[in-house]
């Protein structure tokens, strides 16, 4: 097709208000002909290549009237945007030839014509749209911060289309010749959530944004010495992988003997072997990929191809200097560091960098610990509702979660393994939260004992007609080797007994884990356009029905396994929304609403300044509640022995129960008293919830605690302690993920209906206040919805009193209640509810000093910034009117 120059647009919007082209005498039902549209194209091509003017102009007329005649006969057809097309190049090409106001006229109509193309046909109208969106814009003056504004809604447009990576490009280019930094960081997150792992992106970001630092899942698919496939992230998510790039040419060999004797200096107690991994990649295209290079040095890593060495896209992505030491996340992610950055730490041995790195959250030995559980499978063989029961295994309740035809229990009769064989088994694989404090060599341990007694039983009761019970433990053993080891014979070999296990026979829906190690296998060897349709079709296989509650959990690791983030958010959604009250599911689904993986599920393996600490607290203890609907139903004894029921006992209020291991320290929640204290309506309770079911124990450590407090003169608690019956075995604990620990406590936040507000961890206790005046607002927003202004104008002023005065008992320091950013916000919503502008311009504005102070601090534009200057906006626009 052929290719003129740009029409300069601030020509253009003048003639906007011109007709729209509009072909008669319509075919509806018939296509144009793909031939008839060829000839276009190829005349319009050879009137390019005419050398004389006077020939290019007859040529384009010739071209524009053959085009207009076959939009005439095809108006309606659904490919006409084809011939549009061609019609938008050679009114653009004799706008060039000719600049007069009626050929500009005819091409602006025909743009927007191009415009209303459907998605499929979003390659063809995309320049027209951006030209008819900037003329329109320019048209009405737009300043800058107008323009970018109208970037978001385009670039929305255009996600999920074939141009949507090209969108974005052109949008990028855009904020960063306007300069602004709210715009690019909008379409960096973006990117993040739809282009994670693609290559262009990579390298587009790196190369345009310097000095900065952005995560993306290590991706690609390598041949290892060992002549096996190897695929990333997956064969590095459970561990901090380290990914060595390096030449015998440099330097490299060298330093990659400092590094592992760096790495054997790094004390045992420090659980390194557990949570860190080391690959290596060579550069120079040796046949072994450097293999003998490494044992002769004593290194054991793995050896991996890297094709075309510096040439290869890997290398030019995600490497682009070496020798190079390329870290990634438990989850895949990697610090893509972009021009004019920098980490490099000469200053430090290897000891010392090596060190530093186990430190780092992202290597923290829980977090890792729990990342296993998931990707292992342990959570679909142990029973978080209780004790294993060899008749109601918990995948055959995932299974009756879904398929309601099938009996409770399964039948046991001499034929079955026996239950004892089956419980030494089930001792293998502990339960959250103990799970994820055990040291990596007990668990090890745990999962070679485990095949060892699998193999046992599958040679003792070879006919058993249970026996699908025991490969799925001996699948999950080994993946769970694989994951804690990083040695690839256990994967395949889970791989050779989840074919055996599918040969053998299952009963419906039983058979998810066998399934989940081949959908790996399968997701190995693939190309990766065919990614998302093997996954799909884990989740729905040949009949199109899921039959297992599991699968959409386990849909969502595979895509987090192939750095589909995506997609890994579809199926995190629909899990949550179909299973987030399913007992059997308790495990994920803590996993999946857990605030501290959510955060660090995507972010890069990079701290530096202040503003990193800073925006991992500020996540930590956002107001919003969490992305579930899930309801609870517990019992705590208090220290007399008596039962509160939650929620039955709620008296309508929040119950917010701090789950600890101890009495003796100190709770959390007693920094909120003064919250608590000034809050104008007495709808919060607080108690400490003591994970022991020794009820004396508990009181004694409890009474020692308050005569300490006595006796240094301080007030006694403010809320009552209590027991969880049964300690670490009830069920509350599976159902929370709550942990373990001297210093650890979770948070629940309890509405008064029973339903789950939000889980925290005490380093996120923060989000208290801020998760019961978000409720405030939204109580607030839901009235002026339904109408009721006086119940709006109710909430709103009884939290945000336009005067406040001293009760009768004040003290002389007495100071009014500063009043809060939700429940300014709702109050200016009621005051334009009430159409009193100026009262909700003061209170927009205040609300906007504070957050927009909280993003500086950040260094970052949050959401809260984007919300409240939208809602300024909104009040401004009303004002003018007045």
């Amino acid at each position: 097709m052929y290719q003129s120059s740009w029409i300069p647009i601030v020509a253009l919007w003048l003639m906007m208000a011109g007709p729209i082209f509009s072909p008669a005498g319509a075919d509806a039902q018939s296509l144009i002909p793909t031939s008839e549209i060829s000839d276009l194209q190829t005349q319009l091509v050879e009137v390019g290549e005419s050398k004389s003017a006077a020939r290019q102009k007859l040529g384009i007329r010739r071209v524009i009237r053959a085009s207009q005649a076959l939009l005439d006969k095809h108006a309606e057809a659904p490919n006409r945007f084809e011939v549009l097309r061609v019609l938008y190049d050679s009114q653009q090409e004799q706008i060039r030839l000719d600049d007069s106001a009626t050929n500009r006229q005819d091409f602006l109509a025909t743009c927007r014509l191009l415009a209303q193309a459907p998605n499929e046909y979003a390659a063809i109208r995309l320049d027209a749209d951006l030209l008819i969106s900037q003329a329109q814009l320019a048209q009405r003056g737009a300043d800058q911060q107008a323009r970018a504004d109208a970037l978001k809604p385009f670039v929305q447009r255009y996600l999920g289309t074939e141009v949507e990576t090209k969108v974005v490009r052109i949008a990028l280019a855009m904020a960063i010749e306007m300069g602004d930094a709210g715009l690019i960081a909008y379409l960096r997150e973006v990117i993040a959530k739809h282009f994670p792992g693609d290559p262009e992106m990579i390298n587009y970001q790196r190369d345009r944004l310097g000095g900065q630092v952005f995560g993306a899942p290590f991706c690609g698919t390598f041949m290892g010495s060992d002549g096996k496939t190897y695929r990333f992230p997956m064969d590095g998510m459970g561990k901090t992988t380290a990914l060595y790039f390096w030449s015998k040419e440099d330097g490299g060999l060298e330093q990659i003997k400092a590094m592992a004797e760096g790495w054997q200096q790094v004390p045992a107690e420090k659980d390194g072997p557990g949570r860190y991994q080391f690959i290596s990649f060579n550069l120079d295209g040796l046949p072994d990929a450097g293999e003998s290079l490494l044992r002769e040095a004593g290194i054991k890593w793995p050896a991996m191809h890297l094709p075309e060495g510096r040439e290869s896209s890997i290398y030019k992505t995600y490497v682009r200097n070496d020798p190079k030491l390329l870290t990634m996340t438990p989850t895949g992610y990697a610090a893509m560091v972009m021009s004019g950055a920098t980490r490099k730490r000469p200053d430090r041995t290897w000891e010392q960098n090596f060190g530093s790195s186990l430190a780092r959250s992202w290597t923290n030995a829980e977090y890792s610990s729990e990342m296993q559980f998931l990707l292992a499978g342990d959570f679909m063989v142990v029973d978080p509702t209780g004790e294993f029961d060899p008749a109601s295994p918990p995948e055959w309740k995932a299974s009756l979660a879904i398929n309601s035809q099938q009996s409770q229990k399964l039948t046991r009769n001499s034929d079955s393994v026996p239950s004892e064989v089956l419980d030494a088994i089930q001792s293998c694989f502990v339960k959250p939260p103990m799970r994820f404090v055990l040291p990596s060599e007990e668990v090890r341990a745990n999962y070679a004992k485990a095949e060892e007694l699998c193999r046992k039983a599958m040679t003792a009761h070879a006919d058993a007609n249970d026996l699908w019970i025991v490969r799925n433990r001996l699948v999950v053993s080994l993946m769970g080797q694989w994951k804690s080891t990083g040695q690839r014979a256990y994967y395949d070999a889970a791989v050779q007994e989840a074919n055996a296990a599918i040969e053998a026979g299952y009963p419906n829906g039983t058979d998810v884990i066998a399934r989940f190690c081949l959908a790996r296998e399968t997701l190995r060897k693939a190309a990766d356009t065919d990614l998302v349709a093997i996954i799909t079709e884990f989740v729905k296989p040949d009949d199109g029905e899921t039959h297992s509650a599991y699968a959409h959990v386990l849909a969502s690791l595979l895509a987090l396994e192939v750095g589909d983030r995506k997609l890994h958010e579809h199926y995190r959604r629909a899990s949550l929304d179909s299973h987030a009250k399913t007992p059997v599911l308790w495990n994920a689904t803590a996993f999946l609403l857990d605030r501290y993986h959510r955060y660090w599920l995507y972010h890069p393996p990079f701290t530096a300044g202040w503003t990193y600490g800073r925006r991992q607290k500020h996540f930590l203890a956002i107001g919003t509640p969490e992305d579930a609907h899930r309801s609870i139903s517990l019992e705590l004894k208090t220290l007399e022995g008596e039962t509160l029921r939650i929620p039955d006992d709620a008296e309508g209020k929040w119950t917010i129960i701090e789950f600890r291991s101890s009495a003796e320290t100190t709770p959390t929640l007693i920094r909120y008293s003064s919250f608590l204290e000034t809050r104008p309506v007495d709808d919060v309770r607080r108690i400490v919830a003591v994970i022991d079911s020794d009820l004396e124990s508990v009181r004694a450590a409890y009474e020692k605690r308050q005569e300490e407090l006595t006796s240094k003169r301080r007030s006694p608690d403010p809320f009552p302690t209590m027991v969880l019956p049964a300690g670490l075995d009830n069920p509350v604990v599976q159902q929370l993920g709550i942990s373990v620990g001297e210093k650890a406590s979770d948070i629940a936040m309890i509405r008064p209906d029973g339903t789950i507000a939000v889980m925290l961890e005490s380093s996120s206790a923060g989000a208290i206040q801020d998760v019961i005046e978000y409720q405030d607002e939204k109580r607030v927003e839901q009235a002026l919805a339904n109408g009721d202004l006086e119940e709006a104008k109710r909430i709103a002023f009884t939290h945000a009193p336009v005067e406040q005065t001293p009760p009768p008992d004040a003290k002389k320091n007495w100071k009014p209640k500063k009043l809060t950013v939700p429940h300014l916000r709702a109050r200016a919503k009621v005051y334009m509810a009430m159409k009193e502008w100026e009262s909700a311009a003061a209170d927009a504005q205040e609300a906007y000093l504070v957050i927009n102070s909280k993003a500086g601090y950040l260094s970052m534009r949050t959401d809260e910034l984007e919300e409240i200057e939208d809602l300024k906006e909104a009040i401004a626009r009303e004002l003018v009117r007045q």
